[in-house]
C-alpha cells in the first residue's frame, strides 16, 4: 500500500468520528503528500533526462564545425549542442566546386565548408616548399 493510499484511507476514518478540525487537517496533510509525489515524478524525470544528456555527451565527437557520433555520417550542429546539450542533425542544403553547405533546422545557423579549389583568378601558394613568392 502507498504513501496516498495510507493518506485516504487516515482522511477516511477522521471524516468518520466527525472530528472536522483534524479532518480538515489530514486533507491538508494529504495535498501536501500529492505535491511531494508530483515533485518526486518531475524530479525522477530530470534525472532520467540528465542521465540521456551524459551517455548522449560521451558519444558526442567533436570535428569542428560539427559534432559526431560514431556510426553516423549526418553531423550535428555545434551551436545547438554546445548552448543547449540539443543533439540536432544539420540539414544538407547543397555542394559546389568551392564548398558545401549545410543548414540547422532549430537555430537556423548556415555552414559553409569551404574546399581547397582554387577559384578563378585566386593563386594558390606554391607547394614545392619554397615559401618565397619570388624566385
Amino acid at each position: 500500500m502507498g504513501i496516498l493510499d495510507n493518506a485516504k484511507q487516515v482522511a477516511e476514518a477522521v471524516h468518520e468520528i466527525h472530528n472536522l478540525e483534524l479532518y480538515q487537517r489530514v486533507l491538508s496533510l494529504h495535498s501536501d503528500i500529492i505535491a511531494l509525489v508530483e515533485d518526486n515524478n518531475q524530479l525522477r524525470g530530470k534525472v532520467t533526462e540528465l542521465q540521456n544528456t551524459l551517455t548522449l555527451q560521451e558519444k558526442m565527437t567533436h570535428k569542428p564545425p560539427f559534432y559526431f557520433q560514431e556510426g553516423d555520417p549526418t553531423p550535428f550542429c555545434q551551436p545547438c549542442w554546445e548552448a543547449n546539450k540539443l543533439a540536432v542533425h544539420v540539414i544538407f542544403s547543397h555542394d559546389s566546386v568551392y564548398e558545401t553547405r549545410w543548414d540547422c533546422p532549430t537555430c537556423k545557423q548556415m555552414f559553409l565548408i569551404r574546399k581547397n579549389v582554387p577559384r578563378p583568378g585566386q593563386v594558390m601558394p606554391d607547394s614545392s616548399g619554397d615559401q618565397s613568392w619570388m624566385r
